[in-house]
């Protein structure tokens, strides 16, 4: 059966050490939903200029839309990906990834990542509120990531950023006032997320009552909280101080939030070389 076989997860590498190699919010949203459901999978990571030529080997087709047509994270499960155009039964991109291994290894056998008939619009917009986030954290995190990249992939990342850019990264760190005015944003978002983590709940004519539960959803997690874990973690992984001040927002709603997720933050998929069998 397909769900009996291992998925091989395709990470980016880090010099930091396990369990916190893996850095990236995007390839944590599939780490996150492989240890939260509790599929088996092995594991590799990838330097950042081995990325492009790793996916185009494996048939992986071009990502239509933004700057990078060939990016992490991807997984490799024959059994249970076939497709003319992916002959390798290789997929990349979070969203898609997540889809496909809910519906590879559903409930009840595995935890749901869409536990309520609402969890699915909740995902979106949580990862909506995310990409808002994104401009302002780049200005905050950016600078600071090839310091915990292995050597080609920082002098990768500092290349590709500065012709995003058009600016060196070391440049954009020096820009303090930018970076105040980034802060300002991003507080006001995250004080956003603390919010709905607190979740209020209509509870009669009465008022209100508190709900239960460190996640969005209270007790219950669900892909929307995977998505905020892997963007938290981005944070403490890139710079402890950053996300020190980032999980001290709201009235200990994020922090509470980021104990609760450890667990699938931190867990690890068994170390392997992928090998293509043709």
């Amino acid at each position: 059966m397909a769900n009996e076989t291992p998925v091989h997860f395709f990470d980016i590498t880090s010099i930091l050490p396990t369990p916190s190699k893996s850095w990236s919010p995007n390839t944590l949203r599939t780490r996150l939903v492989l240890n939260f459901k509790k599929i088996p999978y092995t594991q590799s990571f990838i330097s950042y200029p081995d990325i492009a030529p790793l996916l185009k080997s494996l048939s992986v087709p071009p990502l239509q839309g933004g700057n990078y047509p060939y990016t992490l994270p991807a997984i490799a499960h024959p059994a249970s990906i076939t497709s003319n155009s992916n002959p390798s039964g290789v997929i990349n991109d979070s969203w898609p990834i997540a889809l496909h291994l809910e519906s590879t290894f559903p409930s009840p056998h595995y935890p749901t990542i869409f536990p309520s008939e609402g969890s699915y619009a909740l995902a979106l917009a949580v990862a909506k509120l995310v990409n808002v986030m994104i401009p302002a954290t780049r200005r905050v995190l950016l600078p600071k990531i090839p310091a915990i990249l292995d050597e080609r992939g920082a002098e990768y990342f500092r290349q590709t950023r500065a012709e995003m850019f058009g600016k060196p990264l070391e440049e954009m760190a020096l820009e303090s006032e930018e970076l105040g005015k980034a802060w300002v944003s991003l507080e006001a978002d995250l004080k956003v997320v603390a919010e709905m983590l607190k979740g209020n709940n209509n509870s009669g004519a009465e008022g209100k009552e508190k709900k239960k539960g460190p996640f969005f959803e209270g007790e219950q997690a669900g892909y929307a909280d995977l998505v905020f874990a892997g963007f938290l973690t981005w944070y403490e992984r890139g710079d402890r101080d950053a996300w020190e001040r980032a999980v001290s927002i709201g009235d200990g709603e994020i922090r509470r939030f980021w104990d609760a997720c450890l667990p699938w933050i931190d867990g690890q998929g068994e170390g392997k070389e992928y090998v293509f069998e043709t």
